[in-house]
């Protein structure tokens, strides 16, 4: 419809009015009617709108055809004084003849909507279904109305708070607003998933849409189930929804997200010793591309491709009868993504009793380059999302992580650099973090540092939940401070538990403590009362790995030298005290840790020099920390966990430094000991005053080496 006056107080109903008449005439439901998001994906192909132009009737006529539509309504806007005048212009497409025109007249801004409702019984020129109400969109509000449409806007950009803060102007205009509450539900979900408010909002859109089109009442109808995490019964109504219309682009992008999400695990036809995932991720991967072969623009549809070609496994649970939420209720499982061809092969196996599977997965995947054919999946729909929205950020930021987990870390800062907002809260999280892990792996640490710090203070007064990313990235540059807090607030009642992972962060950041030794005793025999020394060692890991070995004074409170984890085995060997047997495992360490250098890291260089001294291998230690910097390092997400609890991959790096600067400086090389010594400097310049004799110390090797 095009405002052929040119009057600024209805320029809103140019895009609007195409959604208006969708609305009223899909409540005739003998006739289907294109909805507006796939009118507008069509129109975006037509060069001259791309231009701003009006629309030709040929090049109407052709969108038409291209939709499959027997019927074009095209119109006009005129302000004439006061009123407003609509005017919709019929078409055969097959002959392109105009069938009739119709005209409404709205006297006030207020009664436009209902002047659209009139519209569409005129443009089809049969009475209404019996007790259909037209002109009712869910809101008998323009200014409310007005919202609704910029917050999509925003929404479909990604632009996430700007969408809620519209939605939310929206629905305190008129809180009974169906598809707002709807599409702030969305909203909810993206930002703080398990939040209440995102089922409260989608609850709330069933309450108030009864009287909106059968299509928009089972988006609500799935929306509710998905919110409420009943991931198959979304599903169930998306695809529903897709049977009956192959082109709708909102179902595609919501069979998507239930496919996404659904953690479910379930028995391979019956087999109770074989398991599959109840959702397919290769179904999840094709309803987002369809989804966006038919909206180029969809960004939300673009996020979870990502999300899931990123990640090396995807957890879910076995659920017991009626239960639809993983918890404590659920076994847990994790099946390591693999290829196959170009689909993923993804094989559920359970934590408690498959860990041996789980290792010959990680390893098949190895073997296969899995995790690098994932990330080029994942950067050739990057460079399509880049095209679609070549002036968002967005875009610019996931193609940035893409380029970091492929290790070409300046191309991905000189993306980030360009493409941030500032340190803010919420969504921008992710892209302050891709910046610290960049600033870090291109030398300058003390500059990480400083935007983790700026981060944290940024987020100052935010809810615990939405502070802990910040407060595990300063914990990297010796802020151990808040971690000690997250900690405590993570293990309510869990005094035992509390005080070891407490000093668990500190042996993974290296720094001395004897005092973890009674509590790993006291944690080990609960967990091997309860389950069993496999699953202790693996529930200590952090400290089992990572503390220094001369520390322990030959205690040990477990060992499994049968671990998959060839990192537990090693120090299992370690724990036994038969230094040939421990030599014997590091050959075959090291040879393992040499075939994973185009893999990331996750401890394997630490934990093998960490050993390789204990023998009194400075040598082995030596060869292992210069493999992870030139190699390994660059590939080696911040954020990855090397061992169950609060330690994360980054933690590692400021000792690793640290000890890289003292091998580097025994074997002579001083300028490779003074670049390590001045990394780790950089790292725990402003740590805690607890760790302020470590950087002491470091600052004095610097010295004796006269740099």
């Amino acid at each position: 419809f095009e405002n052929v006056t040119g009057a600024a107080d209805i320029a809103w109903l140019r895009d609007a009015s195409v959604n208006l008449l969708y609305l009223d005439m899909s409540k005739w439901q003998d006739i289907r009617v294109i909805d507006d998001e796939r009118v507008a994906d069509f129109i975006r192909e037509v060069p001259e709108a791309r231009g701003g132009a009006p629309l030709t009737l040929q090049s109407g006529i052709a969108v038409a055809r291209r939709a499959g539509a027997g019927k074009l309504v095209m119109g006009d806007l005129l302000k004439i004084g006061p009123r407003t005048q609509v005017v919709g212009k019929v078409f055969d497409v097959k002959t392109g003849l105009r069938v009739r025109t119709v005209r409404q007249d709205a006297a006030t801004t207020d009664s436009i909507m209902s002047a659209f409702g009139q519209l569409a019984r005129a443009v089809l020129n049969v009475a209404p279904p019996a007790g259909t109400s037209l002109g009712s969109i869910g809101t008998g509000s323009v200014s409310a109305y007005q919202s609704y449409m910029i917050g999509v806007g925003f929404l479909n950009r990604w632009m996430l708070d700007s969408a809620r803060t519209a939605f939310g102007r929206a629905l305190a205009l008129d809180s009974s607003f169906a598809l707002a509450h709807y599409k702030l539900a969305t909203v909810y979900g993206w930002q703080t998933p398990n939040s209440e408010e995102g089922p409260r909002h989608a609850a709330l859109a069933l309450r108030y849409g009864a009287a909106l089109p059968q299509r928009e009442r089972n988006l609500l109808l799935g929306a509710a189930a998905l919110t409420e995490q009943r991931y198959a019964e979304a599903c169930s109504v998306f695809s529903r929804l897709l049977a009956a219309d192959s082109t709708d682009v909102e179902a595609w992008y919501n069979l998507g997200e239930c496919a996404y999400h659904d953690p479910a695990v379930v028995p391979l036809a019956g087999d109770t010793t074989r398991f599959v995932f109840r959702s397919s991720w290769n179904l999840m991967l094709k309803a987002f591309r369809h989804a966006l072969e038919l909206d180029p623009t969809s960004h939300l549809a673009f996020q979870h491709i990502q999300d899931a070609l990123l990640t090396r496994v995807r957890q879910g649970c076995r659920l017991p009868p009626g239960v639809e939420r993983c918890g404590s209720t659920g076994v847990l499982f994790e099946g390591v993504l693999q290829r196959d061809a170009d689909s993923l092969l993804i094989a559920p196996v359970s934590l408690a009793t498959s860990t041996a599977s789980r290792s010959e997965q990680l390893v098949a995947a190895q073997r296969q380059g899995a995790r690098r054919a994932n990330l080029e999946a994942a950067r050739q729909v990057a460079e399509e999302w880049l095209r679609a929205g070549p002036g968002e950020s967005r875009p610019r930021r996931a193609y940035a992580r893409i380029l970091l987990r492929l290790g070409r870390v300046a191309a991905a800062d000189s993306i980030l650099r360009g493409a941030g907002t500032g340190i803010v809260a919420g969504e921008s999280a992710g892209y302050v973090q891709d910046r610290i892990e960049a600033a870090i792996k291109l030398g300058n640490p003390a500059l990480a540092g400083s935007i983790a710090d700026s981060l944290l203070r940024a987020l100052a007064g935010a809810p615990p939940n939405q502070r802990n990313a910040a407060v595990i990235l300063n914990a990297t540059f010796g802020k151990v401070r808040d971690l000690d807090e997250m900690i405590r607030l993570s293990t309510p009642g869990q005094e035992l538990a509390r005080r070891y992972f407490t000093l668990q962060v500190r042996a993974i950041l290296g720094v001395p403590s004897d005092g973890i030794l009674p509590l790993e005793d006291s944690l080990a025999r609960s967990v091997v009362g309860l389950q069993d020394a496999k699953r202790a060692a693996v529930t200590l890991a952090g400290s089992l790995l990572f503390l220094e070995p001369g520390l322990r004074g030959g205690r040990w409170p477990v060992a499994d030298t049968a671990s998959t984890d060839p990192r537990i085995a090693l120090v299992s060997h370690l724990a036994r005290s038969d230094r040939a047997r421990v030599r014997s495992a590091l050959a075959g360490y090291d040879s393992a840790a040499a075939e994973r250098q185009n893999e990331p890291d996750g401890g394997l260089a630490l934990v093998g020099a960490l050993v390789h001294l204990a023998v009194g291998d400075s040598i082995g230690a030596l060869r292992l920390l210069r493999r992870f910097h030139d190699g390994s390092w660059a590939l080696s997400p911040i954020g990855d966990q090397p061992a169950t609890g609060f330690g994360f991959e980054a933690m590692l790096w400021p000792r690793m430094f640290l000890l890289l600067g003292d091998l580097e400086a025994a074997a002579g090389r001083k300028d490779q000991a003074a670049h390590a010594y001045r990394m780790f400097i950089g790292f725990w310049q402003h740590a805690d005053p607890e760790l302020q004799p470590i950087v002491q110390r470091a600052r004095e090797a610097l010295t004796r080496l006269g740099s």
